[in-house]
């Protein structure tokens, strides 16, 4: 009797402590007063306006030397660029307009982008001009900085 009794005083207190974690003491929960819900993680990308002349530098002699571009085809890729990132920095920053309407509106922006490169570049090229890499290494970065001191 005795040992049935203090296996009963053992069962009801190892399921008092399973509730005791369950409820995860010291931390408010849902239906509490001062609970919080976790913030909802946003989808969207964040997209910050670029100086399109920065851009323009960055880009200008990755394209003049993958495509061999002469002066005058130089000055018009220039120009496009620049349209391009303009364009889109004006699209960005309307903050009014909803989320769907700026991505249409920039894939509009890409598709007249790619139909004035067809002014100086042949399709091939155009197709090597969307693969190409334009983020900056390390020694490029170092090598303009030294250019402007």
């Amino acid at each position: 009797m005795k040992k049935i009794f203090f296996l009963v005083i053992i069962g009801v207190f190892s399921m008092s402590f399973q509730n005791i974690e369950a409820q995860q003491m010291r931390q408010i929960q849902p239906g509490q007063r001062g609970y919080r819900p976790p913030p909802k993680p946003r989808t969207e990308r964040y997209i910050e306006l670029k100086d399109a002349y920065e851009e323009t530098k960055k880009m200008l002699p990755k394209c003049v030397e993958k495509f061999n571009l002469d002066d005058f085809k130089k000055e018009i890729l220039k120009n496009i660029l620049v349209e391009n990132f303009e364009a889109k920095n004006v699209v960005i920053g309307d903050k009014d307009s909803s989320h769907e309407s700026r991505t249409k509106r920039i894939i509009e922006i890409d598709k007249k982008f790619y139909q004035d490169l067809t002014l100086i570049l042949t399709s091939e090229e155009i197709e090597a001009f969307k693969l190409m890499d334009f983020t900056e290494t390390r020694k490029e970065k170092k090598k303009r900085k030294k250019k402007k001191s």
